[in-house]
């Protein structure tokens, strides 16, 4: 049975497959280059089932490996192959898993910084933008403040009627969302494993079961794919609202990460072929034997569906975040900065001997900002020192 231990979603790197009781496979009666032909070809179709190369799958006896180091026997530890197993393990792995922490960590840092320098970026901008109205308002009339105040009243008006809209984007937002996890239920799928279950008991024929199991493929995939169109329905609102907030309240133009559901299909084909390729050997009628076999397996096919269905689950949600997260972060941060320029409008038109003071409040806040995006960009850049620095004793393990 194919265990695979996966440490990252970088390429292949970290990820392994071990083939195990391949001594099920030692026929007296086979010559050795007949039995590790078997092997090869059981090791190429679980590397295809797994999606990962040949070399990367490891068949073993861990059971007569086990005797072999307790009996010193060393013909036998040599044909369990359990030694490259463990050489694998020490030279290839772990020094891989250093490395993908590494990359998943910088991945994680390199995000945090550009959502905060997107917060200091809008917030600096808002800062310019009311020091630019109150330096134009130097030395300017009581009418001028007036109808400058008149006109970021008129903006905050406009905004709050854009909120409106924004606030019906998220309930249509939130409806979309429970269509799309409709869609990946988990419920629904352990319903239809259920229900393949009952069938199994139910049937003697391979036909039946055959037909079922080809149902089942059908409708996972059939769901899979209304999840795609959905998240396709989902980005293009988005995106449409993004440009539109864009166009009328100034706001950062965010495009909407793009969300894929082709690798969900890939690993679901691969498990629909391991079907068949195991299927067409089966007889019309089962035998008592056959169907423990084929119930087993099933179990096997049935338990990966619902991991990838948790996968796409959780890829989804962290898709649905990423895209709504910008907006509301802009909104939020548009809707203090228009409040602070009303604010510093308003106490200026009541004295006008505060502006200067203001001005020089605005200017301290933006070298403020200022200083917290250099010192975000030199936090980031220690960051990848002591990472690279992590890295230097697992890179020489490695050589």
């Amino acid at each position: 049975m194919a265990q695979s231990y996966r440490q990252g979603a970088r390429g292949q790197r970290g990820r392994i497959a071990v083939l195990n009781k391949i001594d099920g496979l030692w026929d007296s009666l086979k010559s050795e280059a007949e039995i590790n032909a078997e092997i090869d070809k059981q090791v190429k179709t679980s590397a295809e089932l797994l999606g990962i190369k040949s070399s990367q799958v490891f068949p073993v006896s861990a059971q007569k490996g086990l005797v072999g180091k307790i009996n010193d026997d060393d013909e036998l530890l040599e044909k369990s192959r359990l030694k490259l197993l463990e050489r694998a393990l020490s030279e290839d792995l772990i020094p891989f898993k250093q490395e993908i922490v590494r990359d998943n960590t910088q991945t994680e840092v390199e995000d945090l910084v550009l959502a905060t320098r997107g917060i200091l970026g809008a917030r600096r901008d808002g800062v310019r933008e009311q020091l630019d109205e109150l330096t134009a308002l130097r030395g300017k009339n009581r009418d001028v403040i007036e109808h400058m105040l008149d006109k970021i009243q008129e903006e905050k008006s406009h905004f709050e009627r854009g909120m409106q809209r924004f606030q019906a984007l998220r309930s249509v937002f939130s409806q979309q969302t429970n269509v799309l996890f409709g869609y990946l239920g988990m419920d629904g799928l352990k319903n239809r494993i259920t229900k393949i279950r009952m069938e199994m008991d139910a049937s003697s024929l391979s036909s039946g079961l055959t037909g079922a199991m080809q149902k089942f493929f059908k409708d996972v995939n059939g769901n899979i794919t209304k999840s795609a169109e959905q998240v396709a329905e989902i980005q293009a609102m988005m995106a449409g609202m993004y440009k539109k907030f864009s166009d009328e309240h100034g706001l950062g133009a965010v495009t909407p990460p793009p969300f894929s559901t082709l690798k969900y299909h890939k690993e679901i084909a691969r498990l629909e072929k391991s079907f068949h390729e195991h299927f067409n050997t089966v007889g019309a009628i089962l035998t008592t034997s056959q169907n423990k076999l084929i119930k087993k397996f099933l179990e096997t096919i049935a338990s990966r569906v619902v991991y990838v269905y948790d996968v796409a689950n959780r890829d989804a949600e962290n898709w649905l975040k990423a895209v709504m997260a910008p907006m509301e972060t802009q909104v939020r941060e548009h809707q203090i900065q228009l409040r602070r320029r009303l604010e510093s409008v308003k106490r200026i038109h009541k004295a006008t001997d505060t502006l200067e003071d203001r001005i020089e409040e605005l200017s301290e806040i933006d070298a403020v900002i200022q200083q917290q995006l250099t010192e975000l960009d030199v936090r980031l850049k220690r960051a990848y020192e002591a990472l690279n620095d992590a890295m230097k004793p697992a890179a020489r393990h490695v050589a």
